[in-house]
């Protein structure tokens, strides 16, 4: 005997007007965006340290940032960290500017 599963709103999809499904992608969009988390200033401290090592050594170091109400990735070897900016640069096959504020972590080696 096999249970019927229902689909819930995914059978009704194919009716949808255009405008609907745009509407539909906005609000998903909207209610699945984060909030960026609290960082302790010590955490940062050590980070500070980790990009200077990373920068000495020139070791690949894999970035966690906060952006957009999401989470973005960044790996490849930190060129420049512009304190009085407060922008990390890390490049890999293009060069990619990080605000140091919006780091969420830190992965290194």
């Amino acid at each position: 005997m096999t249970r019927y599963e229902d689909r819930g709103n995914l059978k009704w999809i194919p009716f949808l007007m255009p405008e609907h499904a745009a509407l539909l992608r906005e609000y998903y969009v909207r209610v699945q965006k984060l909030e960026m988390p609290a960082i302790d200033e010590q955490l940062k401290e050590w980070w500070a340290r980790e990009l200077e090592q990373a920068l000495i050594d020139g070791t690949e170091t894999r970035i966690i940032y906060f952006e957009d109400g999401g989470y973005r990735t960044a790996s490849g070897f930190v060129e420049q960290v512009r304190q009085e900016e407060e922008i990390l640069v890390i490049r890999s096959s293009e060069r990619q500017e990080i605000p140091l504020a919006r780091i969420i972590r830190i992965e290194t080696g």
